[in-house]
């Protein structure tokens, strides 16, 4: 018997994607992200095999840890998926560096969600803002009234993803 116990075990995880399984018949597959969009997140495991799974917009997901969009999450990540079968997936977390950039402008419009700028070269660009945003001037940080209408800041945030700092350059 406890040969037996000990052969499953070992199966167990050996099999790629599968050694997650859970109640509830919850699975968790792993692996290098190769492409994301609105309705999946496809893998390449340890073992060479390509999966593609399901996300919908219950889908909660994390990455490095912290609440995130599933447009952060960039090819190249690497990520475990739990899921159950070909239903959407209940959870995804991934690692890695996002690619970051910095939007310089015009403060237009401040929402408790969203930071709205006007570029210098006039276009206008929506930044969604989470509890992680941090709102600073001269490197200290500020109340988030600080970037009001007509404020000139620099947004440096994620490819995709919510603001992670708001620099006031300029008052309004």
């Amino acid at each position: 018997m406890r040969t037996l116990l000990v052969a499953s075990a070992a199966l167990g995880l050996a099999l790629p994607g599968v050694a997650g399984a859970a109640p509830g018949g919850l699975t968790t597959d792993r692996g290098v992200v190769q492409s994301v969009s609105g309705t999946e997140i496809v893998l390449r495991e340890l073992d060479g095999s390509v999966v593609s799974l399901a996300v919908g917009p219950a889908t909660r997901v994390q990455l490095n840890g912290r609440p995130a969009l599933l447009a952060s999450v960039q090819p190249g990540f690497v990520a475990s998926v739990v899921h159950n079968g070909s239903r959407p997936a209940v959870v995804v977390r991934a690692f890695g560096r996002a690619a970051s950039v910095t939007d310089r402008g015009a403060v237009t419009a401040l929402t408790p969600t969203t930071i709205t700028l006007r570029t210098q070269d006039g276009t206008q660009v929506t930044i969604p803002l989470d509890s992680a945003t941090r709102f600073r001037r001269f490197g200290r940080p500020v109340h988030t009234g600080a970037a009001r209408p007509g404020a000139f800041v620099a947004v440096t945030h994620p490819v995709g993803g919510a603001a992670r700092v708001v620099s006031v350059l300029k008052r309004a």
